[in-house]
């Protein structure tokens, strides 16, 4: 096992890394299974905080779901009760300090991606020396 690294078996099936089985949702089974919370098992292993952990076909059962009940799911969760955790204008947004060290490693190797080496150099063409306070402020 990788720190942070999330092991599929043939059939797409994300591994436990506490008991080494592979279930369709890991995290439904470390739950029930092993007594920790999402959180905890997520931090203990390196995996990204606000990504689940399942099979692609897991997945898309429930995105299906999720677009039979669109009023509920969508209209009235996401769009309705979703607006007080909403970006408002002003917002600082967070510091280095308030992301995870998963997210933090996520968002340094997308950086180091071709195509955002190139959208960082043409917009620092168009922005100038904008990026310096990113730099600064995520390292």
């Amino acid at each position: 096992m990788s720190y942070g690294i999330i092991e599929y078996n043939e059939e797409g099936q994300p591994k436990c890394e506490i008991c080494n089985k592979y279930f369709n949702r890991v995290l439904a089974h470390v739950s029930k299974k092993h007594h920790m919370t999402e959180k905890e098992y997520k931090i203990q292993f390196g995996f990204d905080l606000k990504k689940g952990i399942c099979s692609a076909e897991s997945s898309e059962r429930s995105r299906i779901k999720a677009l039979e009940n669109y009023d509920t799911v969508i209209a009235v969760n996401l769009t309705i009760k979703g607006q007080k955790s909403r970006f408002k204008n002003g917002d600082k947004g967070r510091t280095k300090e308030q992301v995870s060290e998963q997210t933090r490693i996520m968002l340094k190797e997308r950086l180091k991606t071709p195509e955002m080496v190139e959208k960082m150099r043409q917009a620092g063409k168009v922005v100038g020396s904008s990026g310096l306070g990113n730099l600064k402020r995520w390292g």
